[in-house]
């Protein structure tokens, strides 16, 4: 029974180790750039502070939960420099993975209207296997009675992050070191991971002077030895205070998203993916709740202000045009 049972240890490591390589993502990857891609830190001017929980597959025992806090800010000099520190917690199944990164990026300006970030994430993960929840016929193996399998490893992770006012291309890479955990029994490599993000932003002004954004972007995901994975998603946004998203992940999963942003601080997201895969008669789907709160905003520039200047001079000199035109017809 003892030989059973340690070939039954070995396949449950050998599984968690697959699980360990693949971080667990967010469908409204948008909302949470900064968890995907560490350059985007100090990108967005602002102090604030984010919190992400996802319940993926309802229903179904064992599945996925993430729960992650992060801070991330700004500090002007010369450049502009972001840094931020993450939390992460994921179960599944019998497994565990806890996470804490450091983070710090520099922006480069690129011309008057883009910029470049590079960024880099140290941090420290636990991997852990939870034998005494699993069941067993023989519910009293001494082998499997209270045992805990625990592994540490050094994680790093770098990024690249392209912008203007409507554009993004961004990039990361994970786990760097490749580092293994190192478990009594098996040892799993962590593989590279790689992923990218592009969108771009276009604006409608109405006659109510408000503006609404329609913003198609598209993520890719790719970690041996799971197969490549993208992200589609059309996300519209009306007055900067209330967005609703659409999103297809291939051969998994169809999805709905919405929000809402209150004092231009505080915003909510939710957010449901419909499984499309096999997996669909097994369990109700996925839902994920995601709060940032803006705690400062840094002040513009110089550069900024006089570009906001002008931009103002350039709509009331188009506005004062068209009435010219109005009046004449």
């Amino acid at each position: 029974m003892k030989k059973i049972a340690l070939i039954f240890i070995g396949t449950i490591i050998l599984a968690s180790g697959v699980v360990a390589q693949q971080r667990t993502g967010y469908s409204n990857f948008l909302l949470n750039d900064y968890y995907f891609n560490p350059a985007i830190a100090g990108s967005k001017n602002v102090h604030e502070v984010n919190l992400a929980y996802r319940n993926q597959w309802i229903g179904f025992e064992g599945a996925p939960t993430l729960l992650m806090a992060n801070f991330q800010g700004s500090v002007k000099n010369e450049g502009k420099m972001g840094y931020g520190v993450t939390v992460v917690s994921e179960q599944k199944g019998l497994t565990s993975n806890n996470a804490a990164y450091l983070n710090y990026a520099h922006h480069f300006k690129l011309g008057d209207n883009w910029k470049l970030g590079l960024g880099i994430q140290p941090g420290y993960m636990q991997h852990r296997v939870r034998l005494y929840d699993a069941q067993l016929a023989d519910a009293g193996d001494e082998v499997l009675t209270g045992t805990v399998y625990s592994a540490n490893a050094i994680d790093l992770s770098s990024g690249f992050h392209l912008y203007s006012k409507k554009f993004f291309l961004m990039g990361s890479v994970h786990r760097l070191l490749a580092n293994s955990l190192q478990f009594t029994t098996y040892n799993s490599n962590l593989e590279f991971h790689f992923g990218g993000i592009v969108g771009y932003g276009f604006e409608i002004k109405t006659k109510s002077k408000k503006i609404f954004e329609l913003q198609p972007s598209a993520m890719v995901r790719y970690t041996q030895p799971v197969p490549l994975q993208y992200t589609a998603m059309l996300k519209g946004t009306f007055d900067n205070k209330f967005w609703v998203g659409l999103l297809y992940r291939s051969d998994d999963a169809i999805g709905i998203s919405a929000g809402l942003t209150l004092r231009d601080r505080f915003t909510i997201g939710y957010g449901y993916d419909y499984t499309t895969s096999k997996l669909n008669s097994y369990q109700s789907g996925s839902h994920e709740v995601m709060l940032s709160f803006i705690i400062t905003k840094d002040k513009p520039t110089l550069e900024e202000e006089d570009e906001n200047l002008n931009n103002s001079i350039l709509e009331d000199m188009q506005k004062k045009v068209e009435e010219e035109k109005k009046n004449k017809n």
